[in-house]
């Protein structure tokens, strides 16, 4: 997931939370021993936004920090290359426009949405893609009233700094970004006017989803995620294919040395999610409470 940048809220929520159907016990922190490792690894699993006020570690998930060799993220996320970021998020061809992914009535509607909850209009943002509308939104629905919102990832990668821990990634920004792109610009604008029609429903959602990340409960949140209807088609490529691609690149940092991995909780668990496949590779995965 792009960050901030898991309708496409669900599948954003995806990238951040996505569960396991099976029980895999209350906590975001794993360890990672076994198959020769000379010291353990760490899973953690992240929610990409929370209010500043909500945002702390147990020491247990700092001490494992502290103590890794390399820190391993999706992305980088210390990078301020914005020329970059802009290249990615606008469309400059020629016959682009965001409106004309709407209907008429429903980019009026949107457009009334933003200038009356987020105070300007979308006429600026005509070569904007629709990700960053989806983006605008999820970080509205972040329940923080007038506190700061805050990018947990981005916490732990700026502690690593501190300490001089290296940094690893597993994607590109261009290679998150390709995901959404992949996802024709229509239906992304399908699912955005149904966000903002359902907006207050979403925002509980929200908030619900937040609370069970806050409480560790990891099967509470795969139930809350997979009621989803635009999720359904979309979580072999945010998830699933994601994930097996990662797991040979974790091998080989962590056969150089204890990593901590710092990933959207998304991607922790499921018969297809880090957990199992790391077991099914000759792992031990055990949870820290």
């Amino acid at each position: 997931m792009l960050r901030p940048l898991k309708t496409l809220a669900p599948l954003l929520l995806a990238l951040l939370i996505q569960l396991s159907g099976h029980a895999q016990g209350k906590s975001l922190l794993w360890k990672v021993t076994g198959k020769g490792l000379s010291a353990p690894s760490y899973l953690f699993g992240t929610m990409h936004l929370v209010c500043k006020n909500d945002l702390s570690f147990a020491p247990a998930v700092t001490n494992a920090l502290q103590g890794a060799q390399t820190m391993c993220m999706e992305i980088d996320l210390m990078s301020n290359n914005k020329d970059k970021l802009q290249s990615l998020i606008f469309n400059q061809a020629d016959d682009y426009s965001l409106r004309k992914l709407f209907e008429p009535s429903q980019y009026a509607m949107v457009d009334q949405f933003f200038q009356d909850s987020l105070h300007f209009s979308l006429a600026p943002l005509d070569k904007a893609k629709p990700f960053m509308l989806t983006t605008l939104l999820m970080m509205k629905q972040v329940p923080c009233q007038n506190q700061d919102i805050a990018a947990p990832d981005r916490e732990l990668a700026t502690l690593a700094t501190t300490k001089n821990i290296p940094i690893a990634t597993l994607e590109t920004v261009e290679s998150q970004m390709a995901l959404f792109d992949s996802i024709p610009d229509k239906t992304e604008a399908e699912m955005i006017v149904r966000l903002v029609q359902d907006i207050k429903n979403n925002d509980k959602e929200a908030r619900v989803m937040l609370d069970t990340w806050k409480q560790q409960d990891l099967d509470k949140l795969y139930k809350l995620v997979i009621q989803s209807p635009d999720l359904k088609d979309y979580q072999d490529l945010m998830l699933f294919r994601r994930n097996a691609a990662w797991v040979p690149q974790l091998e080989q940092l962590m056969s150089k040395g204890p990593v901590f991995v710092a990933v959207g909780a998304a991607h922790l668990a499921g018969a297809k999610g880090l957990i199992a496949l790391l077991r099914k590779e000759g792992y031990k995965v055990e949870a820290v409470n």
